[in-house]
């Protein structure tokens, strides 16, 4: 489990330019943000298309290239847990998660939503058994919640022992200039 120091999420602040903060709370209290429809990870090259997922047979369906976002879960900025899955490797799909086990705290993550970039800085890492969903659970504060599998793979059963998990705290949300 990694876990971040107060030091590192300062040093991240001021490397995505948190100078200019908003009102975070208040502005998680209004309207919102919007649906999330891109996401970037620098530090691990992820640039990708956000796609909505649902439950299907029980498990939260993973999109084939793009990242999912559980569309029972709080859009990004807005109060609540706002989870996003990917595919980590496939045979036939996209691995856009492929590179999360390097993601550390102090990692900038951006969502953007149609009239809004929401900056994010990682702050917790670690891994959770297949069966631990704890990390779905909703949250009274702004935060967004990345997933994909690790561990040991079953072939037969053609899935993973466990899950690997980043946190990520709002640090920023402005008007995008795109």
């Amino acid at each position: 489990m990694i876990r971040t120091t107060r030091r590192s999420v300062l040093r991240s602040l001021a490397a995505l330019g948190a100078a200019t903060l908003l009102p975070l709370d208040a502005q998680a209290q209004s309207d919102g943000f919007g649906p999330a429809v891109w996401m970037r990870i620098p530090t691990i090259e992820v640039d990708s298309h956000v796609s909505d997922v649902a439950v299907v047979g029980g498990y939260y369906d993973v999109p084939w290239f793009d990242v999912g976002h559980h569309a029972d879960s709080a859009n990004p900025g807005d109060l609540g847990n706002s989870i996003f899955n990917g595919h980590v490797v496939t045979i036939n799909a996209g691995e856009v998660f492929r590179r999360l086990h390097e993601v550390r705290p102090g990692d900038a993550v951006y969502t953007y939503t149609p009239s809004y970039r929401l900056d994010w800085v990682v702050t917790d890492v670690f891994s959770v058994a297949q069966a631990d969903n704890s990390f779905l659970d909703d949250t009274e504060t702004p935060r967004i919640t990345l997933y994909t599998c690790t561990g040991q793979f079953n072939p037969v059963e053609r899935s993973y022992a466990e899950r690997l998990v980043a946190i990520g705290q709002l640090v920023n949300a402005g008007q995008r200039e795109d």
